[in-house]
C-alpha cells in the first residue's frame, strides 16, 4: 500500500525548507573556505589537496574570524607564506590582527598589510602577507592551524570584504589568495616549493539549519504515520 504525503508534511517541509534556505544563502555571505588546491607555479606537494585551507567567518559585527590550517601536508612540508585581498576601498594597514588559538609547536607568522604591496613568486599583487618560519623547529606543518580576529577601528569589516581577486602582474590573472609550500620532496634528495591557490570561494552551511530540517522531518514522519493508522490524512 502506497501513502502521498499528508497535508500536514507539506505544510511542514515548506516551512523548514524556507529557512534552511535562507540560512544557507546567509552562510555564502559570512563564512567561506579558501582551499588551495592549484598549483600555478613550482613544484606539486605531496597527498591530496586542499594542501592548505583558509576559512573566513564573520563571529560579530566587525570581526572576521580567520583560521589558517595545514590540512594536507605530509612529510618535511611546511607552510612559509600565504596571502590575501582585501577590499580595495578598504585600507588593510588599517587592520587589527589578533591571536586566539593554534595547535602549538609552531611560532606565530609575521603579518604585514600594504595595498598591492606584495608578490607570490612574482605572480598578482596582494594586501596582506602571513609570513611563517623556515626553522625546522617551528615551521607551520600538517595538521597544523592558527586562529586569528581581525578588526578595524576605521570601518566596520566583513568577511566578504576578503572575497577580492588579486591585482594582476607576473603574467598570472587575479587570484583570490596564494600559498607557498616548502621542503616539497624532489629528485636526488632535493626539496622545491610550490605556489598553490583557490579554486574559487568554497561555501560554509550553517550546520544549525540542518539539524532544524533533520529534527523537524523526524516529527513530520511520526505525525504522517499516526495520521495512516488513525485513517486521517
Amino acid at each position: 500500500m502506497t501513502y502521498s504525503l499528508c497535508r500536514a508534511c507539506k505544510r511542514t517541509a515548506l516551512v523548514l525548507l524556507l529557512p534552511l534556505f535562507l540560512a544557507t544563502a546567509g552562510a555564502r555571505a559570512t563564512s567561506f573556505f579558501y582551499q588551495f588546491t592549484n598549483v600555478f607555479a613550482g613544484t606539486r606537494p605531496e597527498g591530496s589537496p586542499a594542501w592548505v585551507s583558509a576559512l573566513f567567518s564573520d563571529v560579530t559585527p566587525g570581526t572576521v574570524q580567520l583560521k589558517i590550517s595545514a590540512d594536507a601536508l605530509t612529510g618535511g612540508e611546511f607552510l612559509s607564506a600565504m596571502f590575501f585581498n582585501l577590499d580595495p576601498s578598504l585600507k588593510p594597514t588599517k587592520l587589527i590582527f589578533s591571536y586566539v588559538s593554534g595547535s602549538g609547536g609552531f611560532t606565530l607568522p609575521t603579518i604585514k598589510e600594504g595595498a598591492n604591496r606584495f608578490n607570490a613568486d612574482g605572480q598578482g599583487k596582494y594586501d596582506i602577507d602571513f609570513t611563517f618560519s623556515q626553522n625546522a623547529a617551528h615551521e607551520f606543518t600538517g595538521n597544523d592551524y592558527v586562529v586569528y580576529d581581525i578588526t578595524s577601528s576605521a570601518f566596520t569589516l566583513t568577511a566578504s570584504d576578503f572575497d577580492v581577486l588579486s591585482t594582476a602582474a607576473g603574467g598570472c590573472s587575479g587570484l583570490l589568495a596564494a600559498a607557498e609550500i616548502s621542503d616539497i620532496p624532489g629528485k636526488c634528495n632535493s626539496t622545491g616549493a610550490g605556489w598553490v591557490a583557490p579554486a574559487g570561494l568554497s561555501p560554509v552551511p550553517e550546520p544549525h539549519a540542518f539539524a532544524l530540517l533533520a529534527l523537524g522531518g523526524g516529527f513530520c514522519a511520526a505525525g504522517c504515520w499516526r495520521r495512516i493508522f488513525t485513517g486521517r490524512i
